[in-house]
């Protein structure tokens, strides 16, 4: 708290970078100063108190209404008297994840999608090139989520580019995300969070319940992840405006979330959410900060039906 004693004081935060400017940000002890752009002032500490309070309300309910979800989910499995209920199988290595998903992948019929928030090595991606061509080759859709990292190394890049050209669709995601492979409606592998020591350990799921559900934990992080193309030209949908990121931002928005809420929700900082904006709002010609003509604008804009 230096920084916000010296603000008290007097001093100035001009430098985004300020050490501590963000974290006082995000508590809302600090906003933007309207006036004077990339400075700031200090915020009612009392009327951050409340918003601290509220965004932690919201996240608790967010959590029990993700119990009471799983608690429905899992009343629908079987009751059995086996060590493994049914359509769950625990992988106990990665040998037994990587031939779980060779055999589920050899009946694939429409689609694969992964996500790998993990670096992955350039003889990994090297393997995995020739595989995922012939996947494509047989009609299957291809979808992947990498870390925003990945768009700073080669082998992932270089494999993006050459599965993008032949029709796949590969996304980058900041901040954490899940683990996992979808193959068809008929199979999924995922990680296993019981067992923090191990990572290698995996879960093969069939029970249609939890791979419906895990669709749509696959579907959320797909919204929330931007296009990349490992470095080709995306004409694919020119003259956009908004980008999955900031379009997650203004459905949040629109649903009167704070930007503070919304930042938690889709795992950034506040600094982050705040530059999409600014960039759209630049692209709009708009006035930084007008949420009115924002709001306005994409209530009727064709881009609020895209994911």
């Amino acid at each position: 708290m230096s920084l916000y004693d010296r603000m008290r004081q007097g001093a100035l935060a001009q430098d985004a970078d300020t050490p501590g400017l963000d974290e006082l940000v995000h508590l809302g002890l600090i906003v933007d100063n309207v006036f004077k752009p990339g400075a700031f002032l200090l915020a009612d500490p009392f009327q951050a108190w409340r918003h601290n309070v509220v965004q932690q309300c919201a996240v608790l309910e967010g959590v029990a209404h993700s119990l009471t979800a799983l608690e429905r989910l899992f009343a629908t499995l079987p009751v059995s008297s086996e060590p493994a209920a049914a359509g769950i199988t625990y992988l106990a290595s990665k040998d037994e994840a990587n031939g779980a998903i060779t055999k589920a992948l050899g009946r694939a019929r429409r689609f694969v999608y992964t996500a790998h928030p993990m670096t992955r090595t350039k003889r990994t991606m090297e393997l995995s090139l020739p595989r995922d061509i012939e996947y494509l080759d047989r009609g299957l859709a291809l979808r992947t989520i990498y870390t925003s990292e990945a768009r700073t190394r080669s082998a992932e890049g270089d494999w993006a580019k050459q599965v993008t050209s032949r029709g796949a669709e590969v996304r980058t995601l900041k901040g954490r995300f899940h683990r996992m492979v979808l193959i068809d409606d008929t199979a999924a592998i995922i990680a296993d969070h019981t067992n923090t020591e191990n990572a290698e350990t995996a879960w093969e799921v069939e029970h249609p319940g939890l791979l419906a559900f895990l669709a749509e934990v696959y579907a959320d992080q797909w919204r929330r992840a931007d296009p990349w193309l490992g470095g080709r030209e995306d004409n694919s949908k020119a003259g956009t405006l908004t980008t999955p990121m900031t379009r997650s931002i203004l459905r949040g928005m629109g649903a009167g979330r704070t930007q503070a809420a919304i930042a938690t929700d889709l795992g950034v900082s506040r600094r982050t959410l705040t530059n999409h904006l600014t960039k759209l709002y630049e692209l709009l010609g708009y006035e930084p900060g007008d949420q009115f003509r924002l709001g306005k604008w994409w209530a009727t804009s064709p881009e609020s039906s895209l994911d």
